[in-house]
């Protein structure tokens, strides 16, 4: 039986080649993008949960709160934490922790005189292997860094660096600020394979930690026994493991109870809390970046993955809904005959049923090759590292046969419940006919179409809109054009000369005249602070801690700063060396305007910038104000811009490199910059970046969904416009007879036009009625996260609604003007 229903649903199928087309094609399409979105939800949701024992893993960090009120949350803690755990209480099966520094670090293979400079590399205790995942695929398979000069290597990072070579027992010399800049030679111990994209943990080189001793006094002590004091600080990122999480309470108010004695011990005026999360929960946390360089995700969008991935199902079963009811006329009359000859409701029910699950299977099959053939260009949207295992495996394969019995059920119900509740009598007799009832069924159908077609345009306008907002503010917009270098860490007088060296014979090409040697821009969340007291005694006695930027005298120049009152920094004037520039938010703070602002005195501490260490000793700075700069966004737009110190005066660690570079020529002039920078840093690697990168980091998340929003955005109405083209060939063959009398009776084309659209209008401008709001509303929530959003505008609005109007036009249109203009004689002789 099941046999012979399967064979009449393939000669069915077959039969109504256009029809079967236009359905897979939709049905296709919509169960690719729900793949492709359930695959990326499946990886966030599983985030981390490849590591040994993840459900009982924990990371600690640290939250501070100082005396202005700022916070600052970090992934960080003092490293005799976790062993202070493991001594204290029992159940405590593994710690270990690793530490890791921005700048790079230069891995060099002397055989090959190759040297590669990284920023993933990872300083770790030997005990990381039995915490983190880490599959050795050669060399030691157990305790890989059991020797203190022992490292791992990740494929694809052994690959870079030995080429086909073995790297097994190779020495590699690595050279950091850690090390003073000094080689220290390392033997490759093992190689394992990449890490998942899914871990918060990704590094490509993991070294023993205790490679550092000759470089930290005391390191293994300090390891154990590190509570965070200030005569023995030295902070990790700590692990451990534990089987009962009913201590984790206890645990964290142990620890408190000892950061209060230290605080009191120190007399700090801060307020420390210690932070402790389970690391299959750090991926959504929102009060810590767990990863340090802001790759942390908010759950919120995945419910809104989610519930785009099934809208798009919903408007490929609605396509599926509409085309089957609206086909079922060409099959009334056999259904009539076959219950006239027996035929009961429940068989022609399944049959219908095995009808949909046939095309709806089909339509799978095609998803997946579909999936399978953009996995590369999701992979470079996603950020992620798909393969075919990831998609081919028993939980995805269950995932796909859900959806599949999912969309059957919601797209063939319907259909099969219609189809087999026609009366035989009528049918047989010609008098078929749809009622109100189906048609107003339709119209429902294809209103919801049309509003989900218009919110998820509009939220994808609202997001690209933002995206673009973030993107082009004054300092990423110069951004585009200058090039960072990396200089920190190159300490002392002698290299203020290397600097002002290097500087003049860039500026020997005439097409480069910008160079500043000025912070770290922008500043990212997990920089640090760059705060410090600041008084101005012509005003009053207040003291405002603000953040400082630290430059040379061409840094407002370099970054194209829009001065609106005084002048810029004058390299011929020695007294400019303790003055400074204001940004407006500063002056809203002081009530003073512009030009009044001007000429004030300015006093600081002296001390090095950004790090609160001031020195009772030493006089504080006393300078003026010189200028006032327009407001320019330096940190992320979800903060509002605080007022701002910029002193011509470079930080002492903190400093890069900027040059501004002419358009047109941007890998000509990296080529000849990299050239003399080897000439006169020979023994440094050459790290470069764009501004505008920088600034892309601080909004990955952001860029991503709104990436991810669009391109399924415009699939959904892909989608709908199949159904709709499909519907509108149907009504227009359905009211050809009527079309006949019309123009029979003197109707023009252009009003039989203006009938058969007007049907979609009506459709359409109730569905901007309900979608409009709905998009109104979720755009403010989402927007809210920001301090700087773009406007809702009407226009905005109306802008999505004509243009989801001029599709609409374009794919109902054809088959409507086909329709208008038809001989009005053959529409008469029509026989549907």
């Amino acid at each position: 039986m099941i046999f012979n229903y399967l064979l009449l649903a393939f000669r069915n199928i077959v039969r109504q080649r256009a029809y079967t087309i236009v359905n897979l094609f939709g049905l296709a399409l919509g169960l690719a993008a729900a793949l492709f979105i359930l695959l990326y939800v499946k990886d966030e949701l599983t985030f981390d949960t490849m590591h040994p024992n993840a459900a009982n893993t924990y990371r600690m960090g640290y939250k501070v709160q100082f005396p202005n009120g700022n916070t600052e949350a970090q992934p960080y803690a003092p490293a005799g934490w976790d062993n202070y755990i493991k001594s204290n209480y029992g159940g405590i099966e593994g710690i270990t922790s690793y530490v890791s520094w921005g700048m790079p670090t230069s891995v060099g293979y002397t055989a090959k005189e190759r040297i590669i400079l990284t920023e993933d590399i990872i300083w770790a205790e030997a005990s990381i292997t039995d915490i983190v995942y880490m599959p050795i695929v050669k060399g030691a398979a157990v305790n890989p860094l059991k020797e203190i000069n022992s490292m791992i290597l990740t494929e694809s990072s052994a690959k870079e660096l030995f080429g086909n070579d073995d790297p097994i027992n190779k020495t590699v010399t690595v050279s950091h600020q850690a090390t003073n800049g000094q080689n220290v030679e390392m033997i490759v111990t093992a190689v394992m394979k990449d890490l998942p994209s899914n871990s918060h943990i990704n590094p490509k080189y993991i070294l023993n930690i205790l490679a550092l001793k000759p470089f930290v006094q005391d390191l293994e002590n300090i390891l154990s026994t590190s509570m965070g004091d200030g005569n023995n600080g030295f902070w990790t990122q700590s692990y451990f493991v534990c089987n009962d999480p009913t201590k984790i309470e206890t645990i964290k108010n142990d620890l408190q109870k000892r950061a209060n004695e230290i605080i009191a011990k120190n007399k700090w005026d801060i307020k420390f809390t210690p932070v402790i999360r389970k690391i299959t929960a750090i991926h959504f946390d929102k009060e810590m970046d767990w990863t340090i360089d802001h790759k942390m995700a908010d759950i919120s969008y995945m419910y809104v993955f989610i519930t785009i991935a099934l809208l798009i199902l919903v408007v490929a079963c609605i396509n599926y809904i509409n085309l089957s009811t609206a086909k079922s006329a060409s099959r009334a009359r056999e259904i009539g005959l076959r219950k006239t000859f027996g035929g009961i409701r429940p068989q022609l029910f399944f049959q219908f049923m095995m009808e949909s699950f046939v095309l709806v299977l089909m339509a799978a099959v095609i998803a997946l090759l579909l999936v399978v053939f953009f996995i590369p260009q999701f992979n470079q949207l996603t950020g992620k590292t798909f393969t075919f295992a990831h998609i081919f495996n028993g939980q995805m394969l269950l995932i796909i046969a859900g959806i599949t019995v999912l969309v059957t059920i919601l797209a063939g119900s319907y259909p099969a419940l219609f189809v087999s509740g026609f009366q035989p009598a009528a049918v047989l007799k010609g008098k078929f006919a749809f009622g109100k009832g189906s048609t107003r069924f339709r119209q429902f159908l294809t209103t919801l179409q049309f509003a989900v077609a218009v919110t998820l345009l509009a939220g994808t306008v609202i997001i690209v809109r933002q995206m673009d907002l973030l993107k082009n503010s004054k300092l990423n917009e110069a951004g585009k054009q200058i090039v960072s270098i990396r200089y920190g860490g190159f300490n002392g007088q002698a290299n203020d000369q290397q600097y002002l060296t290097f500087k003049n014979q860039l500026l020997s090409d005439p097409q480069i005249q910008d160079i500043t040697l000025a912070n770290h821009l922008p500043r990212l969340d997990y920089f640090g602070p760059i705060n410090m007291q600041m008084q101005f005694p012509d005003i009053n006695e207040d003291k405002h801690e603000w953040f400082q930027l630290n430059g040379d005298f061409d840094f407002p120049k370099t970054f194209g700063l829009e001065l609106i009152a005084g002048r810029d920094f004058d390299s011929k004037n020695l007294a400019d060396s303790m003055a400074v520039l204001l940004n407006e938010a500063a002056l809203k703070v002081l009530k003073l305007s512009p030009e009044q602002a001007v000429g004030k005195t300015i006093v600081r501490p002296d001390y090095v910038m950004g790090y609160q260490a001031p020195d009772s000793t030493k006089a504080p700075i006393t300078g003026i104000v010189i200028g006032v700069v327009k407001d320019f966004p330096y940190q992320s737009m979800r903060k509002k811009i605080e007022p701002l110190a910029i002193s011509p005066k470079p930080h002492l660690f903190d400093r890069i490199i900027h040059v501004r570079l002419p358009a047109g020529k941007m890998q000509e002039k990296i080529s000849s910059i990299e050239k003399i920078w080897k000439t006169n840093f020979p023994q440094y690697g050459f790290d470069y970046w764009f501004v505008d990168e920088e600034f892309g980091r601080m909004y990955e998340n952001e860029t991503k969904v709104a990436n991810l929003t669009e391109k399924f955005s415009w699939l959904a109405i892909l989608i709908t416009c199949v159904g709709l083209y499909g519907l509108a060939s149907f009504m227009s063959g359905q009211r050809t007879k009527e079309i006949g009398i019309r123009k029979s009776m003197g109707a023009s084309s252009f009003q039989i036009l203006l009938l058969l659209l007007w049907v979609f209008a009506k459709l359409l401008l109730l569905a901007c009625l309900i979608a409009l709001p709905i998009a109104y509303y979720l755009s403010s929530q989402w927007l809210s996260s920001f301090v700087y959003q773009t406007s809702l505008s009407v226009w905005v609005f109306g802008g999505v609604v004509g243009l989801v109007a001029l599709i609409t036009l374009i794919t109902v249109g054809y088959e409507s003007l086909k329709a208008s203009l038809s001989n009005p004689i053959k529409a008469l002789r029509h026989d549907g």
